[in-house]
């Protein structure tokens, strides 16, 4: 959970005051969910993966096709953004929407987008022990298919994120049954077996007889850079790595190891919780390979590999 905001936020064009930042009332962001968004760690100043962090804001923009906002400057903004703040470490969150517009379903022409860049203080990242670990929580995948843009509408996240919480579990592990070709209104097959996609705010790894095994990055999931970088790193491991075919909840309860990954954070799910019974995780202990891919990545980070 984020810490509470940083007394200066960066908003339509200026640093200012947090309490001073508005939204106008008919923001398509706030009438639409109408903009997309990105997070990046800075950990003793040092940003994480900025690029990337950047292209994939670019991407998400050009997915809803929001235009005349360049992806760049976000680097350094975010970085006069702790300055201000006298930061040094912290998640600093962006986002961008249309902007005002009369409220339409029709995408205006011309609106004038509303930039924002709010720092949340953090601890410096320490030298990990062991990963941390807890209950997934399955819900069902209700969002929309563009998942590889990092949209604003987050509440099915959010909703499953509490659901979660509330049944003891750390994160919201999402199941979804896909469209069929050809069948009506894109419905899948109800004999066909649910895929994991991804977690409320985090992609899912699981260890099956010593392979590591995620979501293909096919549009069904959002392209996490955590999860490419760990993808790396198990391959520098010597960890096969199979990224290019889905697997199913059973496949996710009868697994090794299961862990989830996002923006620098990296935890073990040893079982699962919900509307039936828990279902533990191999021995319900932290795998191996989680605590090898754990390890692996923290040293990366405090070498300054990434």
């Amino acid at each position: 959970m984020m810490a509470e905001a940083a007394q200066i936020v960066y908003h339509r064009g200026e640093f200012v005051a947090r309490d001073r930042a508005r939204y106008a009332v008919e923001d398509r962001g706030v009438l639409f969910a109408d903009g997309v968004y990105e997070v990046v760690r800075f950990d003793r100043g040092r940003p994480f993966a900025m690029q990337a962090h950047v292209d994939r804001l670019a991407r998400s923009m050009e997915g809803i096709e929001l235009v005349g906002v360049p992806a760049e400057p976000f680097a350094a903004l975010s970085a006069e953004l702790l300055e201000r703040n006298d930061l040094t470490d912290a998640k600093v969150y962006w986002q961008v929407t249309r902007g005002p517009a009369t409220r339409d379903f029709l995408v205006p022409d011309g609106a004038e987008p509303t930039m924002t860049l709010i720092a949340y203080p953090t601890p410096p990242i320490a030298s990990p022990a062991e990963p941390p670990h807890g209950a997934g929580y399955i819900a069902e995948d209700c969002r929309w298919t563009r998942c590889w843009i990092k949209s604003l509408m987050l509440l099915p996240a959010s909703l499953a994120k509490s659901a979660a919480v509330r049944a003891g579990a750390v994160e919201a592990i999402f199941a979804r049954q896909k469209p069929t070709a050809g069948a009506p209104g894109g419905l899948g097959d109800p004999g066909a077996e649910r895929h994991i996609t991804e977690g409320a705010s985090t992609n899912v790894f699981i260890v099956r007889d010593g392979e590591l095994l995620t979501h293909p990055d096919d549009g069904w999931v959002l392209g996490g850079i955590t999860r490419d970088t760990l993808i790396r790193i198990a391959g520098g491991l010597g960890i096969p790595v199979r990224d290019d075919r889905p697997f199913t909840e059973a496949d996710l309860a009868a697994a090794d190891e299961v862990f989830v990954c996002s923006t620098t954070q990296l935890t073990a799910i040893t079982s699962i919780v919900g509307d039936q019974a828990e279902v533990v995780i191999a021995d319900g202990r932290v795998g191996g390979i989680t605590k090898k891919t754990y390890a692996a990545y923290h040293e990366a980070i405090f070498d300054r590999a990434l």
